[in-house]
């Protein structure tokens, strides 16, 4: 039988526990239903976000691309509204019914739907809404009033034009952080500097929003202006998404260029993404094909290669050569397929009829080293500068490790790799009478105070030609887009158009395709004294019909240059042809008459 003093001894320490977690166990609901309990320190500090900066296009403020508007995110948590007394002054204490009504009302809910979601306390921190109403703010951060409310100061990013320009201005990650395009490039000047915020919370760590102490406001983050009009990005948006469905292509993509200055006044790419659910779009998606995608730009090349001949002075327009692939004095020429051409070409003409064998021969006679020089100085082999993430050098090996085959495949675009901004970039320079503009999409930007902090100036990037050698090309490529050229679905009524069509083939498994291409049409209108250089490329995963250059990629030109001259009001260097011509469906079809009567000439 134990003895009394051993009783004693084991049930000291027994109470001793009973006691402390009893304790324990009232500071802590106290501390949940009573911020003001002694003996625990509940202040809290914590950086506030500054509100993220907008973006606006070419037209300014009245047009924001995107912008960020600061809100409050409100959660229930069901156990605290149960555990915690609300006792308005002089009132008795609310009930739970009450509470959910004043929380439902505050922000616009169904009452019914609050009051589910009350008595759910296993679902702890359910989202209730996101709202920018002070009035609610105020009623919802009453303790008087409701009780079981989490509330963060936050912001949501709106892009006002939807899917419009997805590419160009990206996204922003949960955090706000930017996630691709502007977003990411410009992140730190769009995040701005961040405030501070001195206050009480709970036992859970929730600030209690009416026992915040100090507000020390952010900055909000730098305002980007864009070359790009928001306008035209439709137009050609809409043109390239015709295109894709019209001739089955598997995406596509486009830029449309100031031929003066190099700033981009569209740039699209599709398949494009929602910038609300980046995270959740498709990897193919989220690629912009025309800064951070290579391919072989085929034919297009072809005017990069007769332009380096004429400005080095190795031929003329109107130098003939031999049409003759079997000529002992190249090596493995290139082929023209099906086509039948008299025995002598001219140089012009090898543009316009897009003969591979001659402009082979003309980049032979360069020689490599000659060759590849022109490439570099219209800008292929490095990165543009333009200021978007991700641009791809393409591909162009150092002359000295070309095999001799390819001295006739890459004056024809073959074994070389371009990026669409490359190209156009190109194009320009040849639009700009030889001077060729760096080209850029970020106009200027400006603080929270609304001064200026950046402003691009256009930058030249080189002179890969003279001015003659660009006059004399602009004039070879004014019969593409007629009905001798490649191209004559790409001619506009009243506007002379200078361009050249690419049908690239693609390179599968190690091997040109027979049947899956690239097709390109790259353009400058009024030819006369160039404004706009716009290049167009659609791919092709399956076999159509329409799978050229000319006869895909060169419509859709067409439609979005005819926009565009429309838009920008630039006045038509060929006003004979609005009389001649009832209307552009006429125009089209006597140009359809024309191509085919030289088509039967030739056979």
């Amino acid at each position: 039988m134990p003895m009394r003093g051993e009783n004693w001894r084991f049930w000291a320490p027994v109470v001793l526990l009973l006691l402390f977690a009893g304790y324990s166990s009232q500071k802590l609901v106290r501390a949940h239903i009573d911020p003001d309990v002694a003996d625990i320190d509940y202040s809290f500090t914590r950086d506030l976000p500054g509100c993220r900066g907008s973006i606006y296009g070419s037209l300014g403020k009245s047009y924001p691309l995107a912008k960020s508007v600061p809100v409050w995110e409100y959660r229930l948590d069901p156990v605290a509204l149960t555990n915690c007394v609300v006792k308005p002054k002089g009132m008795p204490p609310r009930t739970r019914e009450q509470i959910v009504c004043t929380i439902a009302d505050a922000l616009g809910l169904d009452r019914a739907k609050v009051y589910r979601m009350a008595l759910n306390t296993s679902k702890r921190y359910q989202f209730l809404a996101m709202s920018s109403d002070p009035v609610a703010h105020k009623t919802l951060c009453d303790s008087h009033l409701v009780a079981g409310v989490r509330i963060e100061d936050t912001q949501v990013r709106q892009y006002l034009q939807g899917r419009l320009l997805s590419h160009v201005l990206g996204s922003v990650n949960a955090e706000n952080v930017g996630s691709a395009g502007i977003e990411l490039r410009y992140n730190r000047d769009l995040t701005g500097v961040p405030g501070k915020i001195r206050g009480m919370k709970d036992a859970r760590g929730h600030e209690i929003y009416d026992r915040r102490i100090e507000t020390i406001a952010p900055l909000p983050g730098a305002d980007i202006y864009l070359t790009v009009d928001h306008n035209i990005q439709y137009e050609v948006e809409s043109a390239l998404k015709w295109g894709i469905e019209e001739y089955g292509a598997a995406s596509g993509w486009c830029v449309v260029m100031d031929s003066a200055t190099g700033a981009i006044l569209a740039l699209a790419s599709r398949p494009d993404f929602d910038p609300l659910a980046f995270g959740r779009a498709h990897d193919a998606a989220k690629v912009n094909r025309v800064t951070n995608f290579t391919y072989e730009p085929g034919s297009v090349m072809k005017v990069i290669t007769v332009a380096g001949a004429i400005d080095m002075g190795l031929v003329r327009a109107e130098t003939k050569y031999s049409t003759n692939r079997n000529d002992e004095r190249y090596y493995k020429l290139p082929g023209d397929g099906s086509h039948v051409w008299e025995p002598m070409m001219t140089v012009g003409d090898s543009v316009v009829h897009s003969s591979n064998i001659v402009v082979g021969k003309i980049g032979s006679d360069m020689g490599p080293k000659n060759l590849w020089t022109y490439m570099t100085r219209f800008g292929f082999g490095a990165k543009t500068g333009i200021e978007l993430p991700g641009e791809e050098f393409g591909i162009l090996p150092p002359w000295q490790k070309w095999d001799k085959v390819k001295w006739s495949r890459a004056p024809i675009g073959q074994g070389v790799s371009v990026t669409a901004i490359q190209l156009c970039s190109a194009y320009q320079a040849i639009a700009n009478n030889g001077l060729r503009m760096k080209p850029y999409i970020v106009e200027r930007i400006l603080n929270h105070q609304g001064e200026e902090v950046y402003r691009h100036t256009p930058t030249p990037a080189g002179r890969p030609i003279k001015e003659s050698t660009a006059r004399e090309m602009r004039k070879i490529m004014l019969g593409v887009a007629s009905p001798a050229g490649t191209a004559r679905r790409a001619a506009i009524r009243g506007y002379s158009v200078a361009g050249k069509t690419g049908t690239a083939q693609k390179v599968i498994n190690g091997h040109y395709s027979d049947s899956l291409f690239r097709a390109t049409f790259c353009g400058m209108v009024p030819a006369s004294d160039p404004k706009l250089v716009i290049l167009v490329t659609l791919d092709f995963d399956e076999k159509r019909k329409f799978h050229q250059g000319g006869n895909s990629s060169g419509p859709v030109f067409k439609r979005i240059a005819m926009g565009l001259l429309r838009y920008l009001m630039i006045p038509p260097d060929k006003p004979e042809e609005l009389s001649d011509f009832d209307d552009d469906d006429e125009y089209d079809r006597i140009m359809e008459e024309r191509a085919q009567k030289i088509g039967n000439a030739a056979q």
